[in-house]
């Protein structure tokens, strides 16, 4: 008769006076990961675009595990407000506001970013149901009351209802006011139709040229001289889209064309919308988020970071090889982004 193999486990023992198991070998089996290994796992899902996946497996752990680290710091990270607090940086005063969405577990929200263009610093964001009245009025509070920004001058898209232009005479009166002329001439290009079967297809690529070199004059006398031309032949236009196009770049043509008045106002706000782009590409990565605490998280380590970030490629010259930080006068030698980020207060 044969009795087989056994497999080999490990003796259990009980403790009566603290009534925990042990074995006689060690307490435990779960492997320790050193700060350094788990920091740099952290800043790869924060910095570069990739996936936790790939972090997860350079570093030789799972991916959720990558993803607990990423939140355990996220969480115990500096708000915006605290580190503006802590860094004191000079901003230029020219304030840039946008909003972008984001998916959490199937719901819309909204992210509202304010960016020093200037200095190209987004020091500040929001993440909030809805860009709407009420939280991007709260938003340019936050910026007035909090942050105490030296605002200059304001530039923006129009937003959902005019809401930024509305409340931002409101918040801030009398600070010139610029729409961004980029977005206005995607409104445009989105309300006019393209097709050439259209047999107002001359009349609409007319229509978008003509706003165009408005937007893009090179002086208010020009951008002036093209309305007036416009109206001219208004009634040629017709079609109810092509009118609201018009009535549109009536009803914003001083917004339009402030920064033909103020000098350093920029006409558009490309600073903002790289940012936007940037975060748009990793939060495809991030393939969306379960709960809006880790959303936050997130946001707080990929928002410092960016302020640490040198410039590589910017259009003016002068920011290249700088970080936002560095531009608004603040001394970021020695300094590493995730550990400056951590609340020392937790």
């Amino acid at each position: 008769m044969t009795h087989g193999s056994r497999r080999r486990t490990t003796h259990r023992y009980y403790c009566h006076d603290c009534h925990r198991s042990f074995t006689r070998t060690c307490f435990s089996k779960k492997k320790r990961h050193s700060y350094q290994l788990v920091s740099d796992a952290v800043k790869r899902v924060v910095e570069d675009y990739t996936s936790y996946r790939r972090v997860a497996a350079r570093a030789g752990v799972s991916a959720p595990a990558v993803l607990g680290w990423v939140n355990t710091f996220g969480k115990q990270a500096k708000s915006p407000i605290e580190t503006a607090h802590d860094l004191d940086p000079q901003w230029s005063g020219l304030l840039g506001v946008d909003g972008k969405s984001v998916n959490i577990e199937g719901t819309e929200a909204c992210i509202l970013i304010a960016v020093d263009l200037g200095t190209g610093d987004p020091f500040f964001f929001q993440l909030v149901d809805a860009e709407d009245e009420e939280h991007v009025r709260r938003f340019f509070l936050i910026i007035k009351k909090v942050f105490h920004y030296p605002i200059s001058a304001i530039v923006s898209d129009l937003g959902k209802g005019r809401v930024f232009v509305q409340l931002a005479e409101d918040v801030f009166p009398g600070v010139p006011h610029q729409a961004c002329v980029v977005h206005f001439s995607r409104y445009v290009d989105m309300t006019l139709p393209k097709s050439k079967k259209s047999k107002y297809h001359q009349q609409n690529a007319f229509l978008r040229q003509y706003v165009d070199s408005i937007l893009f004059a090179q002086s208010l006398n020009d951008a002036d001289e093209m309305l007036c031309r416009l109206q001219e032949v208004e009634h040629l236009f017709q079609r109810t889209y092509q009118r609201q196009v018009i009535r549109s770049l009536h009803r914003n043509f001083h917004l339009l064309t402030t920064h033909f008045s103020y000098q350093d106002v920029p006409r558009d706000t490309n600073v903002v919308e790289n940012v936007i782009r940037q975060l748009n590409r990793k939060l495809i990565q991030m393939n969306g988020f379960k709960n809006r605490d880790n959303v936050y998280a997130f946001l707080k380590l990929w928002f410092c970071a960016q302020r640490f970030r040198p410039f590589t490629c910017s259009r003016y010259s002068h920011r290249n090889g700088l970080s936002p930080l560095e531009l608004a006068d603040v001394n970021i030698t020695g300094l590493d982004w995730l550990k400056f980020s951590q609340n020392s207060n937790l």
